[in-house]
């Protein structure tokens, strides 16, 4: 049955030069080893602690943190994912390393054929499909909303995946000592995509897209960028703001978040923010501090931009940071109705004031944009297929409002 409820947003003005990030740790009972975040469903952000092995979720926005049940205890996941009305735990483990759950974590279920005695590095969504890559066992594949698993390895020679990204319909893997591996049939087969880089370079440590370009990192920080979908790379200058190395890479739409190691008397890390593509970057590293941060994770929820501190930093947990753009995004106080949610063959929009809905831009979870509607209130959504997208409605006075929405399988 489709829940109909209207989401009321409340937009307010934060400037980039005066946005702070504050701790947001109620609840959560041992920091003194850090804390994960663990991606986010479309009502919790979850996260784990590292000293006692403990699993928690807010629906509050980090507020308040609850405890609940690890997939297995004592063993707090490594990563997490939102598919299809399922929040994936991936796992370090021994035995299985794949769990789902349909009720935010308040109970969890297993999978069949998922991988075992590995390291779930991440989750990957395409087409349809959900993908998990791993630190030994390459690529899981499911094509059932992730009950039933398989590998999906025929052709990829590298087992030690650390990074998942696709462009357009092509699928590339970036692994530990075999470089970029590609697919164009939804990871059937892949093969080596390493024109260009240096044999020496294959040790990956990201893929990334921006825009119509790849980008590809390895660990002794030499840079590729690649602009016919990883078929061929060139060398690459990065830009003054990735510093020595880039250590994250966070997408949400077409918002990008980056974390990057620098230099300046002494090791620091600094967070930066774009919504165009990388073609500019925002400095919101702001009050945290930037020598300890140290790749923590990065997850954006209802508005918000999460960081948290791992074993490195002992003791500081979670910080929060409203998300400004500085551009007209999150503007002054305003009320707009977007329902419902979740949804499925449309979406509706109202705006309560004289400033009228100009542009409504939705994209689906890998930031590409899958439709566009000029003043119009009602869109169609019936040839979407299920899954977690970002609308962005463009107003009168070039405000944007965001909001991450589901659409529900029949």
């Amino acid at each position: 049955m489709v829940k109909y409820y209207l989401l009321s947003i409340f937009v307010f003005l934060s400037a980039l030069s005066t946005a702070q990030w504050g701790p947001v740790n109620n609840g959560i009972s041992n920091l003194s080893f850090g804390v994960k975040l663990l991606g986010s469903s479309d009502a919790y952000i979850f996260s784990g602690t590292l000293a006692d092995a403990r699993m928690y979720r807010s629906g509050d926005n980090g507020n308040n943190w609850d405890e609940i049940d690890p997939p297995v205890t004592g063993n707090v996941p490594e990563c997490g994912f939102f598919f299809e009305d399922k929040y994936f735990a991936g796992l370090n483990s021994s035995q299985e390393c794949i769990f789902y759950s349909t009720d935010d974590g308040s109970s969890w279920n297993s999978v069949s054929g998922g991988p075992q005695t590995t390291w779930v590095r991440g989750f990957f969504s395409l087409s349809g499909d959900i993908f998990a890559f791993t630190s030994s066992a390459g690529i899981y594949k499911s094509t059932d909303g992730g009950s039933n698993w398989e590998p999906a390895n025929s052709g990829l020679d590298n087992y030690n995946v650390i990074r998942m990204e696709s462009i357009n319909s092509k699928l590339l893997a970036a692994t530990i000592g075999g470089g970029v591996f590609a697919s164009t049939d939804n990871g059937e087969t892949w093969f080596p995509s390493n024109n260009g880089i240096a044999g020496s370079d294959l040790n990956a440590t990201l893929v990334w897209r921006m825009g119509a370009g790849l980008y590809y990192m390895e660990q002794g920080g030499a840079a590729y960028t690649s602009i016919d979908e990883g078929a061929n790379w060139s060398a690459w200058i990065k830009p003054a703001v990735m510093g020595l190395a880039v250590n994250e890479i966070y997408r949400t739409g077409n918002h990008l978040y980056m974390e990057s190691r620098h230099f300046a008397g002494g090791l620091k890390d600094s967070v930066y923010y774009s919504i165009n593509e990388g073609f500019s970057w925002d400095n919101i590293t702001d009050n945290l501090s930037a020598s300890d941060l140290n790749a923590s994770g990065i997850t954006e929820f209802e508005g918000y931009a999460f960081i948290a501190y791992n074993i490195i930093s002992p003791g500081l947990g979670i910080y929060r940071r409203g998300i400004s753009t500085g551009t007209g995004e999150m503007n002054n106080p305003v009320s707009i109705e977007i329902y419902p949610n979740p949804f499925r063959e449309k979406i509706s929009f109202a705006s309560f004031s004289r400033n009228n809905i100009k542009q409504i831009n939705l994209f689906d979870n890998l930031g590409r944009l899958v439709l566009s509607e000029s003043g119009s209130e009602t869109v169609n959504t019936s040839g979407l297929p299920g899954g977690t997208y970002i609308v962005a409605v463009v107003l009168a006075d070039k405000t944007t409002i965001r909001r991450k929405l589901i659409k529900e399988n029949r």
